[in-house]
């Protein structure tokens, strides 16, 4: 059997190769809301925990998607990098780290700080977009820090001939089993 990179070390070469490409730390979201109907919006990527396989998202607590996930924290992110022509499709659960309030988890001591040191890597303009008496020690209220769970990556590369397709999955004891897929 043919040996393959992580999904760790392929998405780091793609970000490595588009890293002067601003447009290419835009991503797809895609929740199901209480319908059942799927919605799909763009996002930027804001990091990964690789070790803990987790990737950093960011938005605002009024808007649409935050009810979706509140009542289904399952989805899938999709990404595509144009230079090396490569598709990631990322699967999980996804968690919310908010300002404190009845409807969301306590979070924990570990995700509070998670929260300020992402608000803190914020540019001044984009922690106004959140509220207007913003506070650099202090995350807005709105701010709400997104953790996608990662539990399957489907890796697609388009160029070179033939296409490759790998699918990654994370087993019951945390390891990552690879298998290729049909392009």
């Amino acid at each position: 059997m043919q040996q393959h990179l992580s999904w760790q070390e392929t998405v780091n070469h793609a970000l490595s190769v588009h890293t002067d490409i601003p447009s290419s730390r835009f991503l797809q979201l895609a929740t199901v809301d209480i319908h059942g109907q799927p919605h799909c919006r763009t996002l930027v990527f804001r990091g990964f925990d690789q070790d803990k396989n987790q990737m950093y998202l960011h938005t605002d607590k009024r808007s649409e998607k935050i009810a979706q996930l509140k009542s289904n924290n399952r989805v899938e992110t999709c990404w595509y990098f144009s230079e090396t022509r490569e598709q990631f499709r990322f699967k999980g659960q996804i968690e919310c780290i908010g300002h404190l309030d009845a409807s969301m988890e306590q979070p924990t001591s570990r995700s509070k700080q998670l929260r300020l040191a992402h608000w803190q890597n914020l540019s001044d303009a984009l922690r106004e977009s959140y509220g207007s008496n913003y506070s650099h020690a202090q995350p807005d209220e709105n701010f709400t820090l997104l953790i996608v769970h990662i539990t399957q990556v489907d890796y697609l590369r388009l160029a070179p001939l033939p296409h490759l397709r790998l699918l990654y999955s994370l087993d019951e004891q945390g390891k990552w089993q690879t298998k290729a897929g049909s392009p």
